[in-house]
């Protein structure tokens, strides 16, 4: 690690390794992660990525993001993205992302929830960890990129209105490294609920760092739920059960074993209806039945990762109901930032979950995290080839003597008021269940 950088990443999920990726290799970069670098949400991505069908209307997948998103969304953010989804997924096909076919020339799409049509590529259940994986790879061996894991990213390096760096925590020492310029990609929020899908490292903090410097924030109380995460008693982050198993013929039943919700409607409302069901019948979970799928005693080989997490928990997909309850998910909101990244502080960029860049509106289309965080990702990486910016800073080393537990409790305690205030019984609801 070095004290001085052009460029240095926080997050080594879809969103930072993509930028990484579409960086010169004239500039030195530094990448950090909290802790290894598979430890990020992105990893996790069972769904897939959704992009536009090459013979559909572009307005077809707008309408469906709009309204997953309660037509909170910026349309022309959303046109942008969609509009170029596909070209995404080609560079992630060249990258060498093995998604997967029916036969040579035909991928094998799923359909999800709010999806009109099956516009989902996917490797297996286990997408996102196949496509960090790939580019992982390729980051790793770039003699640019010095990657630093298990490295506590704890505050800004401001002079002049200007970010200029970051303070870590790593091997036990405080650091100052300075940069021309920081992305922050560090993911979402779901580390300071006590029952997420998320990583519990993964607990918003760029967001709270970026609050604490007064940057502009976005719908910081647009907390997504997913509606089907395996029920378990303890506390902690649970396996999710992918939306993908609905879109193949999943059906949701009460404990009594009625169904009782459209099973494809945007998540948000799916999630309320469960709540709902399960507030009804004195229940804490209800069951996701695979009786309606073909192929169901091969489910195992299709959906593996869903498969080995129930069967850890003595239960097996190919002949019983899954129990699941919602879970928090995904935060739509973060820092304001423009689709490369920028934000309202010269020198810092923010993508993927961490930011909003309206993509979302209230509640995320099933599958476009993926997408925004790899296409942002790769737009921030094209801005800083032209547009980095000009270094100017008096460089200190680091004095810093509070404990990093209690510097992160600190931001973490003004994120979950912040939360809390804006956000009312609804957050309450889903932090204490």
């Amino acid at each position: 690690m070095r004290d001085f950088y052009d460029i240095v990443i926080v997050g080594s999920g879809a969103a930072g390794l993509s930028c990484a990726l579409k960086l010169d290799p004239i500039y030195q970069v530094c990448l950090i992660s909290k802790k290894s670098m598979d430890e990020a949400n992105s990893y996790l991505a069972q769904g897939g990525i959704s992009a536009r069908l090459a013979h559909e209307n572009l307005d077809d997948y707008i309408e469906d993001t709009l309204k997953a998103g309660h037509y909170e969304n910026d349309v022309d953010v959303v046109r942008n993205i969609l509009d170029k989804s596909l070209d995404v997924v080609e560079e992630l096909i060249g990258y060498g992302v093995n998604f997967d076919k029916i036969d040579q020339d035909t991928y094998s799409l799923h359909k999800e929830g709010g999806h009109r049509l099956a516009r989902v590529y996917h490797v297996g259940d286990f997408t996102g960890r196949s496509m960090c994986e790939v580019m992982a790879e390729r980051v790793k061996v770039r003699p640019n990129i010095d990657i630093c894991e298990n490295t506590t990213f704890y505050d800004l390096i401001i002079e002049d209105n200007k970010a200029v760096g970051i303070r870590v925590f790593v091997g036990g020492q405080y650091r100052n490294i300075y940069a021309r310029a920081v992305v922050l990609a560090t993911g979402g929020i779901g580390g300071i609920f006590n029952s997420s899908t998320n990583y519990k490292s993964v607990s918003g903090d760029a967001l709270a760092i970026a609050m604490k410097h007064g940057l502009e924030i976005l719908n910081l109380e647009y907390i997504q739920i997913h509606p089907t995460v395996l029920y378990d008693e303890s506390m902690g982050r649970h396996s999710l059960i992918t939306e993908a198993l609905r879109g193949e013929g999943g059906i949701l039943l009460g404990i009594n074993g009625d169904r009782f919700i459209n099973e494809l409607l945007p998540r948000d409302v799916v999630s309320k209806a469960i709540r709902q069901k399960m507030e009804e019948d004195h229940s804490d979970h209800v069951y996701l039945s695979l009786e309606n799928i073909r192929d169901r005693e091969r489910i195992d080989k299709r959906f593996p990762t869903v498969f080995q997490a129930c069967m850890d928990k003595g239960i097996d997909i190919r002949k019983d109901m899954i129990p699941v309850c919602p879970g928090q998910h995904y935060q739509m909101g973060g820092i304001k930032a423009k689709i490369d990244g920028r934000t309202s502080l010269t020198g810092l960029y923010a993508i993927g979950e961490t930011s909003c860049t309206g993509l979302h509106g209230r509640n995320r289309l099933a599958s476009n995290s993926l997408l925004e965080a790899c296409f942002c990702g790769m737009k921030c990486g094209e801005n800083l080839n032209t547009l980095l910016p000009d270094f100017r800073a008096h460089m200190e080393e680091n004095t810093e003597t509070r404990k990093i537990e209690d510097i992160v409790d600190g931001y973490h305690k003004i994120l979950v008021d912040t939360i809390k205030e804006r956000s009312h019984d609804f957050y309450e609801y889903w932090l204490k269940n």
